[in-house]
């Protein structure tokens, strides 16, 4: 392996992660609450994908992690288009959140249908847990277990994995060490990547929407 894949800067390092959110759908210019529905990529999601494509072409994967979602799977293949010999894994752990009621809906849809529960999700966005879905919590708790895997599955390595919006500020937090508080402070745009350094003394966040 080359060693540019275990030095970033003179610093060493145990993983280096790209975490992708997949490109644009059709519920994204909605902006709905798109969870666990399974969308696919719009015409711009796809031209969206094969740009990223070009821009991590040159990055040399070692394994890739991926939702099994439609939207994300199309934009790791896209990805991979330009690579040679990647380990793909498909992870549940990684798909997005369970909007249960609430999915694909907006929130001027779900503040009307569902008044009530939209009262309670607002006032507890952490552990409410919405009706046939999930809590930001369980999101947490389970996209924090993937992450440990990868980290400790992959050491040494270079990773690619393609994910949801609300599931990569996850990764992001708890890569750094933060809270899930701290979620909320990470954008990451359609078909744009956050770069993670990963040690065993600290963690680093090298690039966000590259």
């Amino acid at each position: 392996m080359n060693m540019c894949n275990h030095i970033c800067k003179g610093v060493l390092y145990l993983v280096k992660l790209y975490v992708v959110r997949h490109g644009e759908t059709d519920s994204n210019i909605r902006q709905s609450c798109i969870g666990q529905k399974d969308v696919p990529l719009n015409d711009n999601g796809r031209l969206q994908a094969e740009a990223l494509s070009d821009r991590l072409k040159d990055v040399g994967f070692d394994a890739a992690y991926t939702s099994p979602l439609q939207r994300a799977a199309d934009t790791l293949w896209e990805v991979l288009k330009k690579q040679r010999d990647v380990r793909v894994v498909q992870s549940y752990d990684l798909i997005e959140r369970d909007y249960g009621i609430f999915d694909d809906m907006t929130y001027r849809e779900i503040a009307e249908k569902y008044p009530a529960e939209f009262d309670e999700w607002k006032s507890d966005w952490i552990y409410y847990k919405i009706p046939e879905g999930e809590s930001s919590a369980e999101v947490q708790e389970r996209v924090n277990r993937a992450l440990d895997k990868i980290i400790e599955t992959e050491d040494g390595k270079t990773v690619l994995i393609v994910t949801h919006l609300g599931a990569a500020r996850q990764i992001i937090s708890h890569a750094l060490d933060l809270t899930i508080e701290d979620s909320w402070h990470f954008a990451l745009d359609n078909a744009r990547a956050a770069v993670l350094e990963i040690d065993k003394d600290r963690r680093l966040l090298t690039g966000l929407n590259i």
